[in-house]
């Protein structure tokens, strides 16, 4: 339906999912359905068992379906802390006075993303692949000023400082794998903290220093507010599931039976339980917290302490907590304490307070922890059409997510494409003698890879966009020289009255000549006269005759070296990496191509004499 969006909050113990839509600027829920894993299928926000996930995701989308009459086939969804990488970078571009448009801030906010990735990527060295999963703006400069918004504005210089955060490939991937076993199409994709902060805390309430922490079942994500803009991430691998297995140690009971023990103590009253032996227990509010406590402890420890590193060593101003859980009782009392807050600034925050959304009369998840979904409803409003493109190559569909600068190369890297598929490699050369004097034959040129976008030639730092289609030919390697006795003898002229041996001893014609053989050809018991040093060398084209050749090819200049480029009749740019030693399987960043000074491609065609210059953009500055 238009202006409507499936959400999907799948979280260590249960999954919610909301249909809901956008009206006046608040959210109205259409339909919601909730459901608990049957097993332990997920541990500190990780899917562990993806079928098990998957049939829970199933049975939350079939019962929404139901409820609206309609077919769900794309979903918004949102990644738990776990393995939270943030990083924080401020960039410029100048803008010659021009009026500042939506597609300029957007730029901008894209290059910010590429400098977070690329310092993120220098830490990591290569250990992981990482995936942006979200990001925020702290400040937005105008002239080097402060300013809360850029467009319509003009001015020399346009700026953003960035807080953009990630998770391992690992993580993303496995909720992918959840959704395609159900059919289900990401149309949105950010982190669970920023989506509950977009909805709990609103934009003019976070010039305060605020702090908002979902305590989940397997993670205690946290975010931090101030000046207007939300500054900091974390997240502590410690939540409700600590405080159940609490329970199950203590009082002899399963986990599902433990977590329902949790769920209605709360209440303050008795609660009967049977234990593993099916002995019958009455379980007193006072027992429970005494059970409990130092697990409370620990878990509040934890989580003041993150909080404390993020604030800047400093305790907030006030602290909202939702997710379930938050209703464990005593945690936003020992948060407060540890804090040295009030008790009443540490607050258990549920959908009433919510200001943005639509109240539902009888809401059966109206508690904290049914806010997270609906700021994951919340950004895809925002972000629909913005996280995601859809490429097709050869033939396979992909969905990336959109940097707004992606290019053929940047979507290979993405789907982990291998590059050496890219480049061709000459065939290797034969080198022998003829009545010593020494004679070379090249191997048959490699061809280079094709590219084409919606059918056109392209390259790798071609752009593309939603719904392009990419074909590539893989480039094909040169086979390797090849020569007989019988090639070689026609070759000369001489073909009557002749004696040919190798390495001393007589070969048949049909004998491929191998690297290094010494080759003497006798007419009339008399040795042919030895010829000039040029030696014969082929095209690399398997024709019956092999004529004799020049020895073919340019000699250029790479970074300061000469090279020559022997064999080659039209040598194009990729062909360098055939004679020099530049590994391109282990990027450092963009690479750099250059001709006499000019950027260039893998296509462009070479002369003898010019100057190549080839590098990793970061390798350069890092130099600098």
């Amino acid at each position: 339906m238009e202006n409507t969006v499936f959400a999907l909050d799948i979280g260590t113990r249960s999954i919610i999912g909301v249909v809901a839509e956008m009206v006046d600027d608040n959210i109205k829920i259409i339909a919601q359905h909730r459901v608990e894993h049957s097993s332990r299928a997920m541990y500190d926000g990780q899917i562990h068992n993806i079928p098990k996930v998957a049939e829970g995701v199933a049975e939350v989308k079939a019962a929404l379906e139901k409820k609206t009459g309609q077919k769900l086939n794309q979903v918004a969804i949102a990644a738990a802390g776990r393995s939270l990488k943030t990083r924080r970078c401020r960039v410029e571009q100048n803008i010659d006075n021009r009026e500042i448009n939506t597609t300029m801030v957007r730029s901008l906010e894209i290059e910010g993303l590429q400098k977070a990735y690329q310092e993120l990527s220098e830490e990591i060295k290569g250990k992981d692949r990482f995936y942006c999963v979200g990001h925020t703006v702290i400040s937005y400069y105008l002239n080097n000023y402060p300013i809360a918004s850029l467009e319509g504005h003009q001015g020399e210089t346009i700026g953003a400082e960035l807080l953009a955060t990630f998770l391992p490939d690992s993580v993303v991937n496995s909720l992918y794998a959840v959704l395609q076993r159900v059919e289900l199409e990401p149309v949105s994709l950010t982190l669970e903290p920023i989506a509950a902060v977009d909805i709990a805390i609103p934009e003019d309430v976070r010039t305060l220093n605020l702090v908002l922490v979902d305590i989940g079942a397997g993670t205690s994500d946290i975010a931090i507010t101030r000046d207007g803009s939300i500054t900091a991430y974390g997240m502590v691998p410690m939540a409700g599931d600590e405080i159940t297995e609490a329970v199950v140690e203590n009082f002899l009971v399963d986990f599902n039976t433990a977590e329902k023990i949790k769920r209605q103590i709360k209440k303050g009253k008795n609660v009967t339980y049977k234990d593993i032996l099916g002995v019958k227990n009455s379980l007193t509010y006072q027992e429970f917290i005494e059970a409990v406590e130092p697990v409370l402890d620990k878990l509040a420890d934890k989580i003041v302490q993150e909080i404390t590193k993020l604030n800047g060593d400093k305790p907030p101003k006030t602290v909202f907590c939702i997710g379930g859980g938050s209703q464990v009782p005593l945690i936003d009392k020992k948060i407060a304490e540890r804090l040295g807050l009030p008790h009443s600034r540490v607050a258990v925050r549920g959908r009433s307070m919510l200001t943005n959304v639509k109240k539902v009369k009888r809401d059966p998840i109206s508690g904290p922890d049914g806010v997270t979904v609906l700021g994951i409803a919340s950004i895809a409003f925002k972000n629909i059409g913005h996280n995601f493109i859809t490429i097709k190559v050869n033939g396979k569909d992909y969905k990336l997510f959109n940097t707004r600068s992606l290019t053929v190369a940047g979507a290979l890297g993405l789907m982990e494409y291998n590059p050496r598929d890219l480049i061709a490699h000459n065939g290797k050369n034969l080198t022998f003698t003829v009545n010593g004097y020494k004679k070379q034959v090249f191997g048959e040129l490699g061809r280079p890879a094709e590219i084409k976008v919606n059918g056109r030639p392209a390259s790798l730092q071609t752009k593309i966009k939603d719904g392009d289609n990419i074909e590539i030919k893989k480039a094909v390697n040169g086979a390797d020289a090849s020569l007989t006795l019988e090639e070689l003898v026609k070759s000369r002229g001489n073909n009557k009255d002749i004696q040919v041996t190798v390495n001393g001893d007589i070969k048949d014609y049909d004998y491929k000549i191998q690297d290094g053989d010494e080759i003497e050809i006798i007419i009339n018991e008399k040795m042919v006269p030895g010829e000039e040093k040029a030696g014969t060398e082929s095209t690399g084209q398997r024709g019956e005759d092999k004529p004799q050749l020049k020895d073919k090819g340019i000699t250029v200049i790479v970074n300061g070296e000469k090279v020559q480029l022997r064999g080659l009749e039209n040598p194009v740019f990729v062909d360098i990496f055939n004679f020099i030693d530049f590994d391109l399987n282990n990027p450092r960043g963009m690479i750099v191509l250059k001709v006499n000074g000019e950027k260039a491609e893998y296509t462009h065609p070479l002369k003898d004499g010019d100057r190549i210059e080839i590098y990793w953009q970061e390798d350069k500055e890092q130099r600098r």
